[in-house]
């Protein structure tokens, strides 16, 4: 009887072991619940049509910040230039960018459907991820940033001001034959990065805080 009631005790020991360990997340789960961090709660919706404040020819003065890619990738630069406008219809709010091609970015650009533009306070955000290449370490890591992601699993920083999320609508790779008068033509003058690519995007969404 004591040798039954013995292994009683360890068969229900066993069970009780492997059901808290079915319980467990695994650390890909882990990882991934991690990842897929949604739209922080300090940013608050938008509409860019309506409450949009910034003077649009000043806006990409401020050395925003570019971000293209997915939950499994991303990557971020530095942009000073760009517009914000409304393309194929009043309707249709836009943004447009441009990468050029020996940006690391670029590949993301071509890769990925949508990006986000971002403002920030701290100035150490842009002068650093203009200054560093994403193929050399992950800039976010190095400036302390925290990368969540919009419901379409855009990448954008929670440390972010202003975010505004856009849909690439067309793209086009821009040679010296679309040059129309000299201004282009003696930029690039002797840049190596190449000619930009001219992305429009849609403005799918925006947060402010």
């Amino acid at each position: 009887m004591k040798h039954v009631l013995q292994t009683l005790g360890i068969t229900t020991l066993l069970l009780v072991f492997l059901s808290s360990c079915g319980n467990q997340p695994s650390q890909n789960n882990y990882q991934q619940e991690k990842q897929e961090t949604t739209m922080n709660t300090e940013l608050k919706p938008f509409d860019v049509q309506k409450d949009f404040a910034d003077n649009g020819f000043t806006f990409f003065t401020k050395n925003l910040i570019l971000c293209s890619g997915d939950t499994t990738e991303s990557n971020a630069m530095t942009i000073g230039w760009g517009g914000i406008g409304n393309y194929l219809g009043h309707d249709r709010p836009a943004v447009t960018v441009y990468v050029a091609p020996a940006r690391y970015t670029y590949e993301f650009m071509e890769r990925h459907p949508r990006f986000t533009i971002m403002e920030f306070d701290n100035d150490e955000v842009w002068q650093y991820m203009g200054r560093y290449s994403g193929r050399d370490g992950d800039k976010a890591a190095a400036l302390g940033l925290h990368v969540a992601y919009t419901e379409h699993g855009t990448p954008y920083y929670e440390e972010a001001k202003t975010v505004i999320e856009c849909e690439i609508m067309t793209a086009w790779h821009q040679t010296e034959n679309d040059f129309r008068n000299n201004t282009p033509k003696k930029w690039y003058d002797g840049f190596e990065a190449g000619i930009h690519t001219v992305y429009i995007g849609e403005v799918i969404g925006a947060w402010k805080r």
